[in-house]
């Protein structure tokens, strides 16, 4: 039997601390899933590090890790402290993956991609002190997602069980997170999903979906994140999984291509089955900076029509937006402001190119030698990673923290979120307070950035 010590690390905060949180408004799955993976005769133990500190001294034999961008540069420094009191590491996750050369500078091993196939290897040979040739452990194929292991909900690492009991907000701000798909078929080029997933896309099967959502009904919940990429990449599976939703009455939250908006019937039984917020990367309003991303999709032109119909729906829009692209100049952060405030969006994650190594992106930036720094705790989407084409870096941070601030003042706040659309002003009234909390937020901290939640 060994003893197994799995970590989501937190992510550095400018001047070098930890990012740290009380309470979350949901959490990842992969930690409760990892230990159901984990063949039953070993221990397995798990900390993020957002809520609660890393037992720097466990007795455990193997140390797991896995980070996604703004976590890797704590991942690889918990990784070498680890290994440096002789402890077996292995690193998972989308950055390693895409990046198993650098990742196995600081663990035993990696695993590449998915983890099913290959994690009770993992374990096997670490626990009897060996390492595969290359320490990299790949699985030959795509989970088909049929039959995954099921995990105890209740031991979510980020879920606080005396909050959700006594506490009405937080049983509206917690969402119960479930998987319904893997991937996206899109090809824009600074995603490290696609890249990752090589624009494969599988779902579940719709009844073990909707199994997962009796179970957290059960709790006495009812909000969910449906943690998908893109859960309507297949259409006709979107339509089923929708239906099959309605009857359970619950409310749910997720990211979602502006598509949705372009589908009837599709923006209909969403609707029906309870959506309430969509997480939607507009990305720019400008048709040329989305072609020149490869998400010319998008069709910056039709945006005002499409909000307009998701907005009909009662369902409110957190809009996902890049400043400092190839097109933009001094004036773009004055006209992406004028459309989030005039189109009434509930909510702004605003972000700076990022270069995620192993994208494409991050070649064409590399080749071009625009990339600013590879210090990987400043790739947190809102630092200046990319050299601009038409400002200087200080002007782009500028711009950065100007839309941001002039979104969540008062004024703005009021001319977004007033009239409320029609149906679900429960929802509505939540994200006006959340507007609220974050302008009180905002003056007391001018150079905050897109990580709020």
């Amino acid at each position: 039997m060994a003893k197994i010590y799995l970590i989501s690390p937190t992510h550095y905060k400018p001047d070098g601390n930890l990012v740290k949180s009380v309470h979350y408004w949901t959490s990842a799955i992969t930690l409760p899933y990892l230990k159901a993976l984990t063949p039953r005769e070993h221990q397995v133990t798990f900390t993020d590090e957002l809520m609660q500190d890393v037992d720097v001294n466990t007795d455990a034999d193997i140390v797991g890790l896995t980070a996604m961008g703004p976590q890797i540069a704590r991942a690889y420094d918990l990784a070498d402290y680890f290994r440096a009191r002789g402890k077996k590491v292995v690193l998972g996750g989308a950055w390693v993956s895409l990046n198993t050369a650098e990742a196995l500078l600081h663990a035993d091993c990696v695993v590449k991609g998915e983890a099913e196939y290959v994690w009770k290897e993992v374990i096997d040979d670490l626990s009897a002190g060996r390492v595969k040739e290359g320490g990299v452990y790949q699985s030959e194929k795509w989970h088909s997602m049929v039959g995954l292991p099921r995990f105890d909900y209740q031991s979510l690492p980020l879920f606080r069980p005396d909050l959700f009991k006594k506490s009405p907000f937080y049983r509206m701000y917690f969402h119960w997170p479930v998987l319904a798909s893997r991937g996206c078929p899109h090809p824009c080029e600074y995603c490290s999903v696609q890249t990752y997933y090589d624009r494969t896309f599988r779902s579940r099967p719709v009844e073990e979906v909707i199994e997962d959502l009796k179970v957290i009904k059960s709790f006495g919940a009812r909000r969910v994140l449906i943690l998908d990429d893109n859960p309507i990449g297949n259409v006709r599976y979107a339509k089923e999984l929708f239906r099959a939703m309605i009857p359970l009455k619950m409310e749910w939250a997720s990211q979602m291509t502006i598509n949705i908006a372009r589908n009837d019937e599709l923006l209909d039984l969403a609707a029906r089955s309870g959506c309430r917020s969509l997480s939607i990367g507009l990305e720019s309003v400008s048709q040329e900076n989305l072609e020149h991303i490869d998400k010319g999709f998008n069709k910056a032109p039709r945006f005002e029509d499409d909000l307009k119909k998701i907005r009909a729906k009662g369902i409110q829009v957190i809009a996902l937006m890049m400043v400092g692209l190839d097109g933009d100049d001094t004036t773009s952060f004055q006209r992406t402001l004028d459309f989030l405030v005039d189109n009434k969006l509930s909510f702004l994650k605003l972000f700076t190119p990022c270069p995620y190594p192993g994208t494409k992106y991050y070649d064409d930036m590399a080749k071009a030698g625009r990339i600013m720094t590879r210090e990987w705790n400043r790739y947190d989407y809102g630092s200046p990673l990319i050299r601009p084409t038409h400002m200087t870096p200080e002007q782009m941070m500028e711009g950065f923290n100007r839309v941001y601030n002039r979104f969540y003042s008062l004024p703005a706040i009021v001319r977004r979120m007033v009239p409320p659309p029609k149906g679900n002003y429960v929802e509505h009234f939540f994200y006006f307070v959340a507007n609220l909390k974050l302008n009180h937020y905002m003056r007391h901290h001018k150079d905050a950035w897109g990580t709020i939640s």
